[in-house]
């Protein structure tokens, strides 16, 4: 990748842009007092579509405001005046109202924001985090610049040795531009300050609230998984991420205080009554070009000058900082979900190969994570296929600095909801891309990437699939290389499996039949075609410990077992529980989950002729279990089922969730053992260990509540293949009774000796990992044991 000589430097910019005033002190507004100014009222948003220049030019300066990232020839979509709208049909544009009153959309915003708000209050959210330091309750609702700044500084108080907190510059009324640097510490040969360097931003605009709270979730959990193995220690102990989740403080401060939409940062443009710059079109490569305005009222308005502004000079000295270690970036923004790679500053512009290629394989990768995280779609092209924009961050990044850079548009995909993103839609945002911010990050400074979820338990007694997804970083993968690599127990002996080839960069292998109780510690092996050889995990093994699981009782909802339908406190109209074969609509499923059979309990099995037709409305739906008998188990006894749940589409996505309860006094009082708010968009197996919530019974009920309490959401849910597992290893009696027939004999001496000359660890008695004489001696003595 190309690696232009720097041009500017963090001295020249700030005699450029002079001092800053001093930070003021930021008190969070009290959400359950503070009144916004209607300033939206008589506002609507609409969506045009011009065809010529002189069209587009002239729908602009009706326009109170932009909603589109991008603008150029094509639909587009705008903040306007309803008194507006006979202007834009006169043009021949045909506006689509897209929405009808912008104040009372605000409004909506912020009763959403008030009621979460009341919620924390009424059950504080961090009685769970104990010594971690990521708070995922934390992101159940948007925070305010000084709480993402408090909450940044407690993650690197929690963590010193790998985080740290800095300012990089001040904003143009003097707040602090904040950023965390996250790696491992020094080690020999491997110096935090020689590892590549990536770059995570938010909000440079200031009304995309999801944007800093991604990245500041990105940052937590980068934090709370070192130490934990796997992806994590790897990433942090060869590469620097620094994180900023604001770029843009005042324009946020002002977005919470008094105009939600605001975009710009908050200059006093000189000689005018407008306010404010577009930080992304401030940046210095092909600055001033199409899609950005020289007129200060403009929304895309890219300044006086490159880095005119405080806030993208910050961001350009800490690039001068890092130097030639700074690798890649990441500019987080919303809405519209998608993934835009440079370059993207004039129409027709092409990115030189083979970046184009390792551009779109990268973010098609990234997308497809995205997809299997939340089941949401992020489109990933070239920039400039959408619109326009120079003066970007992106543009700059690679275009100056030779890094691989990327803009995301996060959730949602369409103006309504728009900037206007419920609190619950948070955590899923964070969620889907979490694991592309990862892949981002090996595929840009890994020889190569390797990941992949790996089991903690796995059945005894038979071979266990596992696998990886192996795919080029920096380097190139020998796909003859990958292997699977196995000790048992206490031994030294490591076994090493070749791996097959499954297609997509998946690896598969098999981890070996280990007897019940023992514990395989297992990692992967892969070599690049330069002769490197990249672990998995990077340092250490994934441990897993073998298990017997004994069905107890299964129901796979074929016939009707005694469940009941209904409960005090039901009020769905429609959407209530039924047993039947499902119709699939786009939160339905279309089959049920057992490999053979059809039936399923699912909230209303009929498609209808829209997916909001027979989806649960009006209230809750109750379905209650059989009486279960949780007693005389020799291990854990285990509740198994698989669920389906949907809440991501309609007018109010994520505001709901299903309750599932469990009872061991036959209903006489519930706990609750999962609150279910994901959208997998698949059929999902939950276990629990029983005893973990209530001491075992033969009176034993599960309850699962579903409901539509706020309106304007599609919810739906299914229940099939509920199972009592008892899990552990049994005292099955002598271990010399191989073939467990509850007798001793010459047929158990035989078939030890077929284990141990076929080389089954089955064999290994004493639990070393390998098979030698002393393993005989050790099951001889068994056997006379008796």
């Amino acid at each position: 990748m190309h690696r232009p000589t720097i041009c500017l430097t963090a001295a020249l910019l700030a005699l450029a842009t002079g001092l800053s005033p001093a930070s003021p002190v930021d008190t969070p507004i009290d959400i359950q007092h503070h009144t916004r100014p209607a300033v939206y009222a008589g506002q609507q948003v609409i969506q045009v579509t011009p065809t010529t220049r002189h069209q587009l030019d002239q729908a602009l300066a009706l326009a109170e405001g932009i909603w589109s990232e991008r603008v150029g020839i094509g639909p587009i979509e705008l903040q306007v005046t309803r008194d507006s709208l006979d202007d834009y049909r006169a043009l021949g544009l045909n506006p689509i109202v897209l929405i009808d009153d912008l104040q009372q959309q605000a409004d909506l915003d912020w009763q959403r924001i008030v009621r979460a708000d009341q919620l924390a209050q009424a059950q504080p959210l961090n009685n769970n985090r104990g010594t971690s330091p990521h708070d995922e309750n934390w992101f159940t609702n948007f925070k305010q610049y000084s709480e993402i700044n408090t909450y940044i500084n407690d993650l690197a108080a929690a963590r010193p040795s790998i985080a740290s907190v800095s300012s990089i510059g001040n904003s143009i009324e003097g707040r602090a531009i904040n950023a965390i640097t996250i790696t491992a510490p020094d080690a020999p040969g491997n110096l935090a300050a020689d590892r590549p360097a990536i770059v995570f931003n938010g909000c440079q605009h200031a009304r995309e609230w999801v944007s800093p709270m991604t990245v500041t979730y990105i940052a937590s959990r980068l934090v709370d998984g070192f130490g934990d193995g796997a992806e994590v220690d790897q990433l942090l102990s060869s590469v620097r991420f620094v994180i900023v989740p604001v770029v843009n403080p005042d324009g946020y401060v002002y977005s919470w205080s008094t105009e939600r939409f605001w975009r710009k940062n908050r200059r006093d443009i000189v000689g005018s009554s407008d306010f404010g710059v577009d930080l992304n079109r401030n940046w210095g490569y092909e600055w001033g070009g199409e899609g950005a305005s020289a007129f200060p009222f403009d929304e895309t308005y890219h300044g006086t000058a490159p880095f005119s502004e405080p806030e993208t000079s910050a961001m350009v000295a800490l690039a001068d900082q890092l130097g030639e270690h700074l690798v890649a970036h990441i500019d987080y923004h919303s809405y519209s979900q998608l993934i835009l790679w440079p370059f993207g500053y004039a129409t027709g512009v092409t990115t030189p190969e083979p970046d184009r290629t390792i551009f779109d394989n990268l973010s098609t990768d990234m997308s497809d994570l995205m997809v299997a995280s939340g089941g949401v779609f992020y489109d990933p092209i070239q920039s400039v296929d959408l619109y326009p924009a120079a003066g970007d961050s992106s543009d700059w990044y690679y275009g100056d600095r030779g890094a691989t850079s990327f803009t995301i548009e996060l959730r949602p995909n369409s103006s309504f909801p728009g900037f206007d993103l419920p609190p619950a839609e948070i955590l899923p945002t964070a969620h889907e891309n979490w694991p592309a911010a990862i892949l981002f990050a090996q595929r840009t400074t890994q020889p190569l990437s390797i990941g992949g979820d790996q089991p903690g338990v796995v059945a005894s007694d038979t071979p266990v699939p596992v696998s990886v997804t192996i795919t080029d970083g920096i380097a190139t993968l020998d796909t003859a290389t990958p292997t699977l690599n196995v000790r048992i127990g206490t031994s030294d002996a490591i076994e090493v499996f070749p791996m097959t080839n499954a297609g997509g960069g998946v690896f598969t292998a098999d981890l070996p039949a280990t007897i019940c109780g023992a514990i395989i510690h297992f990692s992967f092996s892969a070599t690049t075609t330069e002769g490197q050889v990249i672990n998995f995990p990077a340092l250490g093994t994934f441990d897993a410990i073998t298990e017997s699981a004994i069905e107890m009782f299964a129901d796979n909802m074929e016939t009707n077992t005694g469940w009941i339908v209904g409960a005090p406190g039901d009020s769905a109209t429609t959407g209530v529980w039924e047993r039947a074969n499902p119709e699939g609509t786009a939160a339905q499923p279309e089959d049920d989950a057992s490999a053979s059979g059809t039936l399923c309990w699912i909230t209303q099995a009929a498609a209808g002729s829209s997916v909001g037709s027979f989806d649960i409305d009006g209230g809750a739906t109750t379905l209650t279990s059989p009486s279960l008998d949780a007693t005389g188990f020799t291990g854990d006894a285990v509740l198994s089922y698989m669920r389906w749940y949907s809440n991501n589409a309609g007018a109010s996505p994520n505001e709901d969730e299903m309750q599932v309860l469990i009872s061991n006094n036959d209903g006489a009082s519930w706990a609750t053992l999962e609150t279910v708010t994901e959208n997998a968009g698949q059929w999902v197996e939950k276990r629990f260990t029983i005893s973990d919530t209530l001491t075992p019974t033969n009176q034993m009920h599960v309850r699962f509540v579903a409901s539509d309490l706020i309106n304007g959401s599609i919810v739906e849910a299914g229940v099939d293949d509920l199972k009592l597992l008892d899990i552990g290893c049994p005292d099955t009696g002598s271990a010399a009774d191989i073939n467990g027939d509850g007798i001793l004999d010459i047929f158990d001496v035989f078939a030890y000796l077929d284990l141990f000359n076929n080389g089954n660890l089955l064999a290994d008695f004493t639990g070393d990992g390998s098979l030698d004489i002393f393993d005989v001696f050790a099951f001889l003595d068994a056997f006379n044991a008796g």
